[in-house]
């Protein structure tokens, strides 16, 4: 009786350290992993509770600190300066400087203004985790955002901070 070439015990013959023989009863053979009646071991992923990114520091900063002082004065003077810009002028005068409509309204302006629209590199960087673990909790649904028409992921300020509140990113004291 001719004996047939099979392709497959060739090709898992090469792979092996030691004769057929003695370990055939352990592995099982490339056939039956291909015919589908031996099932392909699976990796140990579990599902993980949100866990806090942990942001690199700088060595040697007070947090207290980490603020611009330029930034705490403005700061402390937005929300007046905003309610006086947003309640007492209108548009009527510059209106007629420009021809057309204006795209947007005097809040829609404000709210543009107040909180921004932020790249995937800015909420990286403002988290202190690399891009992929942001695109991980956009995917997982922890981090809000919105696509543009090409597809860039797009964040706002607003969603960032209720990210943060809600997760608990706040760095220890």
């Amino acid at each position: 009786m001719k004996k047939t070439f099979d392709p497959l015990q060739y090709i898992e013959s090469a792979f092996l350290d030691h004769s057929k023989e003695s370990n055939e009863k352990d592995l099982p053979s490339i056939k039956k992993y291909v015919a589908g009646q031996v099932k392909l071991p699976r990796g140990k992923f579990r599902k993980t509770e949100m866990s806090a990114p942990r942001p690199r520091r700088k060595a040697n900063v007070v947090v207290s600190n980490a603020v611009d002082p330029d930034l705490q004065f403005i700061w402390k003077k937005i929300p007046n300066s905003v309610t006086f810009l947003a309640s007492l002028y209108d548009d009527g005068v510059t209106s007629n400087y420009y021809r057309g409509e204006f795209k947007e309204t005097r809040q829609e302006l404000i709210k543009r203004l107040l909180d921004p629209q932020l790249t995937l590199e800015e909420v990286s960087r403002l988290l202190g985790v690399c891009p992929t673990t942001v695109r991980r909790y956009t995917n997982r649904g922890w981090l809000t955002h919105h696509r543009t028409a090409g597809g860039q992921r797009r964040f706002l300020l607003s969603d960032l901070v209720t990210f943060v509140e809600t997760h608990g990113r706040f760095p220890e004291g």
